[in-house]
């Protein structure tokens, strides 16, 4: 299952996750790698190219995290179910000059689980696509991450982030969801 949500939240509470989440206060966290370490070797191609992300994660519930602005968030997106969530999570990539179209991060799943949900927001306009990937690493679908659009899929399907390489960021919310009912 592949969704395209468009407007997902109303222009002026984007505006807004835009403003915060790009602006100077915001804090971010530099990782090495786009993927948890556990991971990092699991799904390569020859176009993999690992170039770390910032973060900021907004809550685990495997590690028992919860950033003081989870809060704040759950306001701003009041159409999720946060009874089932897993993980709030905040990426951050760079423009990469040297990155090919044919680039990409390290493939992953989020979950193992085969009824989990993922949804990734995109905060920002960039040409850093997002690419999802069957079980034998061929491309089946490349979104370009648009203002206020977010993509619904099983947590258990390949993907993988793109650097941006004329937009100077791609910054996107990720959520993970246990089960089926996502939205409220």
């Amino acid at each position: 299952m592949i969704k395209l949500i468009k407007n997902f939240i109303s222009k002026e509470k984007a505006d807004i996750i835009e403003k915060d989440l790009l602006g100077h206060y915001f804090n971010w966290y530099w990782n090495d790698s786009t993927v948890g370490k556990d991971k990092r070797n699991n799904f390569k191609t020859k176009n993999t190219i690992e170039t770390g992300q910032f973060c900021h994660r907004l809550l685990d519930t495997d590690t028992n995290t919860k950033s003081s602005l989870y809060e704040g968030f759950k306001k701003v997106f009041n159409v999720v179910n946060y009874e089932n969530v897993m993980r709030v999570k905040c990426n951050l990539t760079l423009n990469k000059t040297d990155y090919k179209k044919t680039s990409h991060q390290t493939i992953h799943r989020d979950t193992e689980s085969k009824d989990s949900k993922s949804l990734i927001y995109y905060v920002n306009d960039s040409d850093g696509d997002t690419i999802l990937f069957d079980v034998n690493l061929k491309e089946i679908k490349r979104v370009k991450p648009k203002k206020n659009t977010a993509l619904l899929f099983d947590s258990n399907l390949l993907h993988c982030g793109c650097n941006p390489i004329k937009s100077p960021t791609r910054a996107v919310i990720n959520f993970v969801f246990k089960g089926k009912d996502i939205f409220v």
